[in-house]
Order: C-alpha cells, then structure tokens, then sequence
C-alpha cells in the first residue's frame, strides 16, 4: 500500500523548490533572457507536483507567479502588470504550470494504481498459493475417495492417500501408467476406458459404476466420476476421477433386491394385497397382487377410495366404512373381514388390516396395509361348522339311544319289583334301578343341551335332577323317618361324562344309604349334598360331600373294608376318579368328602 505525505512535506517542497529556483534564477539573471525568467520556475513545479502532488504544484505555480512578477517583470520589485503582453507571458506560465501539475498527476495517479495493483497481485498470488497448499493437503489427505488426475491420454498423472488405500497401488506404481489397468479384462476388450473418457469429452462430466481390480487381483464395486479438464480455447488438458468404494452399498443393495424378490413371491403364494393411501391428496395406490385380489386387470385400478366402495359387496360396505373411520377418529388402527364381487359373479372373501400414521401435530397423514384372500378359510371354517353340527347330531343320538337302553332297564328292574315279595330282593333291585337311572340321566341332559357341547353337562343341574329323583323314588314311608330333608349346595361346573357319571353313582350310593340306615327311629332328618370348587381362583380341585345327622357310623367300622356293595362301589368309584375319600365320624351324622380334579 502506498503511503500517504504529510502537508508540512508536501507544501514544504513547493516553497523550498520555488526558493531555489528564485535564488538560482537571480544569481544567472545577468544570463537568462528578461523575457523568459519562467524556465526554472517549470522545474520547481514538476518538483513540486511530482513530490507534493496536485496541491504542492499549484502553490508552488502561483507562488512562482508572484515571485516573477515581482522580482522579473517591469516595473520589478512591484506586483503589478505594465503591459497586456506581460500579462499574458504569466497567463501562458500559470496555464502551462497547470498542465505540468495535472500531467504529473496523472502521472503520480497511474503510479499509485500500478502499486496498488502489484500489491494485490502479489496477495492474490499468496492466496493461490496457499489454496493451492490447502487442497493439495486436502486432496491428499482423503482416504475414503481415490481422487487422481490424468493426461488427455488417460495416463496417471496425480495420485491421492484414498488411491493408494482402495486400489493397493502405491503413488510411484500408479502415476505414469495408464489408468485402464484397474478395469477388469472383459472391461478393457470391449474398450470401455476409452468410450468412458469420449463420453466425459462430450458431455464434460460422467458418473458411472462398475468392477475395478485392486492390485493384489480382488475386485471392488466402484462409483467413478470422470470430469473432462480444458482450456480456455476448448482443448482437451486432461481429466479428474474420483472413484468410491461402494462395495458394500453394492451387496446391500443385492440383499435388498433378493428380500424383495422373496417377498414378491411370498406375497404372490399366500395372496396377499398392500395398499397405501394418502389421507392429503386422497390419492391410493395398489399393489398388481392387490388388483388381482379384487379381480381387476393390472394397471385398472382407479385410485379412489370411491372405487374400493365399488367392488365390495353391498351388504359390506356400510361395516367397511365404519371401521374405516373407526381407525381414522380413535384407534389408530383397521382390521376388517369383507367379501367383494368377482367378474364372474362369485363371492371372494377378504381379511383387511391396515395402521394410519401421524404428523408432529397429531394429525393423520398416510394409511397403509394389506389385504388377505381368506376365502378357502372361510370355506374351511364352514365345513368344520357343518362337520360339527353333525357329529352334535349323531353325538346326542347316541346319548337318546343310550339313555332309552338304560330306561329300558330301569323300567324292566321296576316291572320286575312287582313280582318280587322279599324284602332285600327288592332293595337290591331298587337300588339297582337307582343306579340304571344315574347313568341314563347323564346322557338324557347331554341329549337335551340346548348348547354346542355335547361331551360335557354342568354338574350342578345334573346332581340336582338326581337327588330330586332319588327323593321321590324312595319312599320315606316306608323307611325308618317320616322325613328326610335333602339339602343342596352346588354351583355350575362342567365335566365330561367320564366324571358325572362315577360323580352321580357316588351321591346316590351315599345318599340312598343315609335315607336307609342313618334315621332309624327318627321323625325328621336332613341330608347335605355340595359339590364345589376347592379353590376358587383355579377351577381345577373339585370337592364333594354327603353328609346327614342321623344315628352316625360305628365307631369300629372299617368302613373301607366293609362288605356293604354300595360303599365298595363308593371306594371303586373314587379311585376312577382319580381321587381321595375321607369319611368324618361324628356322635350325630356322617360326613363323606370325595376330593378330585377335573
């Protein structure tokens, strides 16, 4: 930068060049021509103006001016003009000082500028310089990228750290070498390097991925960006390429296309359908598998909403649109069964789901999902109902006809009491009777279920049908007591008939035996009966007790080796049940527990 003088230099110049050229002047005016003292005054000027610049040449012009007047112009050592030919010999002087003032500072201008501009030439250079230091570096020091410039031949002429790292080939092995050796064979004789580098010249910039060998022989999936380099006239300097290893992205990508080429097939083998719907344009795209799911040929599809309406079944459309906006106001979520008209008229069920998605500010944006062909399901599940309805069917005639078998007994063992005058001959065969009708009963309520299971009755009604029967089969008349109160505590419980069955032959062997021996010489006398739930919260343990307040057992009974039929049945039966008998001897009444599981 040009530095700038101070006004004392520069005004101080003006009056000292003046004084000398005044001095001088007087000293050789015995040799300079009266009519011309101005010419040292010119050089004082352009001392002044070239040093002091335009203000210092203008004061040392008018100062020269006086000074001539005063000192060299008739009348002298007065400042005043004789004659109009004086006064313009010093109108000439002053014009031709002011041109010399203006020329010098021009002159001086020039100088400045040319200064100013060598200084920033310079700093320009020292910044190109040390851009060019700074992408050196920069270029250099990239690993990632392998980054090289070649010749207009397509020689190696630069060589990056992210060269040497992808390709192996060190600086000194790559520059001078032609950069076709990193293709592969096949690459090089169908003379893909050079239509690469002929495609970059035409179009200035190409970008393109194919295999490149390493130099221990390995090959590596590469994205190349080859740039043409020219000059300001067009010609071709050479080219830039920077070449990434995308080897990875490569595979990532064959994964990926492999998975989708799965799930197109898994997709097509199981009919399954993906739509997507956007919520703000309306506009809703299917998948070729979902038009052909709704029987439409490929590319038919609409793209409404309206047009889904159209294919699915009317007596569908309004539980469709329900849960439709179901999932769009509250749950967030869709799940629909919905049958739609083929082409041909038939009837194609389909199993829908579907989940929509907000933005930040909790509104529904998007809605996507799948449709399911379900029909052979449903077909499947129909069969099934029809297989079921009639094993229901032959399964309840079987219990009628096993029931009328057992009834027929029973009325036979009670025809039979008729001819029968002995007292234990005829208990045996009402207790027999007894016994014939306990199990027809069990198939009797499975016979009248008005419910779809026919394996298992609740224990509950059975238990209650069976001591009702028992009350009015026996006549309390003719036993010991005039009354016997029978009391039950039961609550629902479903078991198979491997369970009622031993269950009810257990209550009336217990139940007909207190009606005969435990109330003997008593007026009145009360049988309990309960079967529930051991532990409620489980549902498995079942507990069952028949107990009275009659005359209670012997104490030395063993009850459990006794030859009474109707306890040994009792015994038998319990370990059918896979269970345990206990039996509470009390002065007043007995109590059996049968424990068991269902």
């Amino acid at each position: 930068m040009v530095k700038r003088k101070s006004l004392f230099w520069r005004y101080g110049v003006a009056v000292l060049t003046v004084a000398i050229a005044l001095v001088v002047t007087l000293f050789l005016a015995t040799l300079i021509d009266k009519e011309s003292p101005f010419m040292l005054f010119f050089i004082a000027i352009l001392v002044s103006a070239w040093c002091g610049g335009m203000g210092a040449g203008l004061a040392a012009t008018a100062l020269a001016a006086i000074l001539c007047n005063y000192f060299f112009l008739p009348p002298q050592y007065v400042l005043s003009i004789a004659s109009w030919e004086q006064g313009l010999h010093l109108t000439i002087f002053v014009l031709e000082a002011i041109c010399i003032c203006t020329a010098i500072a021009i002159l001086n201008s020039a100088k400045v500028r040319a200064q100013q501009s060598q200084v920033a030439a310079l700093h320009c250079q020292a910044t190109l310089l040390q851009s060019e230091e700074r992408f050196r570096l920069l270029i250099e020091g990239v690993k990632d990228y392998a980054i090289f410039m070649l010749d207009a031949d397509g020689i190696v002429a630069s060589w990056n750290a992210g060269a040497a790292r992808i390709t192996g080939y060190k600086a000194r092995e790559a520059i001078g070498q032609h950069y076709s050796r990193f293709y592969t064979y096949t690459d090089i004789e169908s003379g893909i390097p050079q239509q690469e580098l002929q495609t970059a010249i035409a179009q200035e910039r190409m970008e393109t991925e194919g295999w490149r060998i390493r130099r221990d022989g390995s090959r590596f999936w590469a994205n190349v960006v080859t740039t043409a380099l020219t000059d300001s006239s067009g010609e071709i300097q050479g080219f830039s390429q920077v070449v990434r290893d995308v080897s990875d992205r490569q595979r990532s990508e064959e994964l990926l296309r492999q998975s989708q080429e799965r799930l197109h097939l898994i997709l097509e083998a199981s009919q399954i359908g993906i739509w997507d719907w956007n919520l703000h344009t309306h506009e809703l795209k299917w998948s070729l598998q979902q038009e052909a799911l709704f029987d439409l040929a490929p590319g038919t599809f609409a793209g409404t909403y309206e047009a889904v309406l159209d294919r699915i079944y009317p007596e569908d459309r309004a539980s469709f649109s329900e849960a439709i906006t179901r999932a769009l106001e509250r749950t967030g979520e869709f799940e629909q069964e919905f049958r739609i008209l083929s082409a041909d008229g038939n009837i194609r069920w389909l199993a829908g789901q579907g989940k929509v998605f907000y933005d930040d500010a909790d509104r529904a944006i998007w809605m996507t999902g799948i449709n399911r062909n379900i029909s052979e399901q449903k077909q499947a599940a129909a069969r099934i109902q029809a297989v079921e309805r009639e094993k229901d069917f032959l399964l309840k005639e079987v219990h009628h006809r096993v029931k009328n078998n057992l009834q027929m007994i029973s009325s036979l063992l009670s025809l039979q009491t008729n001819y029968v005058s002995d007292r234990q001959t005829l208990e045996i065969l009402k207790s027999g009777e007894a016994r014939i009708f306990s199990m027809a009963l069990v198939h009797d309520l499975l016979y009248r279920s008005q419910s779809q299971n026919c394996v298992q009755i609740n224990l509950a009604d059975y238990i209650e049908t069976l001591v009702n029967n028992l009350s009015s089969t026996y006549d309390t008349a003719k036993l010991n007591c005039k009354r016997v109160t029978l009391k039950l505590a039961t609550e629902p419980i479903w078991v198979s008939i491997d369970i009622a069955i031993p269950c009810g032959l257990i209550i009336n062997e217990l139940t007909t035996n207190a009606m005969k021996h435990a109330f003997k010489k008593r007026q009145f006398g009360q049988i309990c009966i309960a079967v529930q739930f051991e532990e409620p919260q489980t549902h498995n343990h079942v507990i069952l007790k028949v107990s009275d307040d009659g005359i209670g057992l012997p104490l030395e009974l063993d009850w459990q080796n006794t030859k009474s039929l109707g306890l040994q049945i009792v015994y038998i039966l319990t370990n059918q049940l896979k269970g345990n008998i206990e039996l509470t001897k009390k002065d007043f009444g007995t109590e059996f527990i049968v424990r068991f599981s269902i």
